[in-house]
């Protein structure tokens, strides 16, 4: 009777080790995380991927002719993935594609001065694209980039107490990137976290919830987690992390028949 009660001790204490170090293995394996939110206006979301910008490009059109709008936009392990939603109240979205930050920096200006405002944005296979769309509720856009994250986090806590929101949250080119907008506001008070593996990350993401604070976007640069968080108007707020691409649009079918809708994406290790 000793003896069994010794042999199930230490099943429990292998069973136990080998539980902990799934978690560790899991916390830095490659991911794609999205951000769901109760009460936002969007429907019907679709998950679409293409490995070549140029099917990439044609998915789009394919979806603008289905009535959807590219919500967001990423690319990593391999794929350009778009999400696209139904009810954004978007018209005449459009996009541009350039090699370098200093060429998109120009597009931008230029599309402001045509009256669309910015509504995505991404750095992929050494190319920036840049979603763009009027009727957005947008009423002035701005963009901070800075290549030390001290500097960015300044820039972005600046551009908080100014009366901005962020749209989104980019790395690319050795720095960091947020586009900004006023207009449209759906939070009041705004933090931010940024971690350097993704289980301090997870840690970070509930210290702020018991705080009041819900994640609004995340991102991933350098070894690096950025999230931010703030106070508003949505009803809730979860984010799921998911192995792959195909995992998380299960996930957001399943999401979207609770009444959620996804509003960011990011991937990273």
């Amino acid at each position: 009777m000793k003896m069994r009660r010794v042999f199930f001790f230490m099943l429990l204490v292998l069973v136990s080790i080998t539980s902990v170090q799934a978690e560790n293995n899991d916390a830095y394996r490659y991911k794609w995380v999205g951000t769901f939110v109760k009460g936002s206006p969007l429907r019907d979301q679709v998950l679409a991927t293409s490995m070549m910008w140029e099917g990439f490009s044609d998915v789009i059109k394919r979806q603008w002719s289905r009535g959807y709008s590219l919500t967001s936009i990423k690319y990593g392990n391999g794929k350009w993935v778009g999400l696209f939603s139904k009810n954004s109240g978007w018209t005449k979205e459009t996009y541009s594609v350039t090699g370098r930050w200093g060429d998109m920096g120009e597009v931008i200006k230029k599309r402001w001065a045509e009256g669309y405002f910015l509504v995505a944005i991404e750095h992929g296979l050494s190319e920036w694209v840049a979603v763009f769309a009027k009727n957005s509720g947008y009423t002035n856009q701005a963009y901070e980039r800075q290549k030390k994250i001290q500097n960015f986090e300044k820039k972005v806590l600046q551009r908080w107490q100014d009366g901005f929101e962020i749209v989104d949250i980019e790395y690319g080119e050795g720095h960091w990137l947020a586009i900004f907008s006023q207009g449209k506001k759906h939070y009041e008070r705004h933090s931010m976290s940024l971690r350097n593996d993704w289980k301090k990350f997870t840690r970070a993401i509930q210290k702020q919830k018991n705080d009041g604070y819900e994640v609004t976007s995340i991102a991933f640069g350098t070894g690096k987690w950025l999230g931010s968080f703030a106070k508003g108007d949505y009803t809730a707020h979860i984010y799921k992390a998911m192995p792959t691409i195909a995992k998380l649009a299960q996930e957001m079918r399943r999401k979207n028949a609770e009444g959620y809708a996804l509003i960011d994406l990011a991937e990273g290790w």
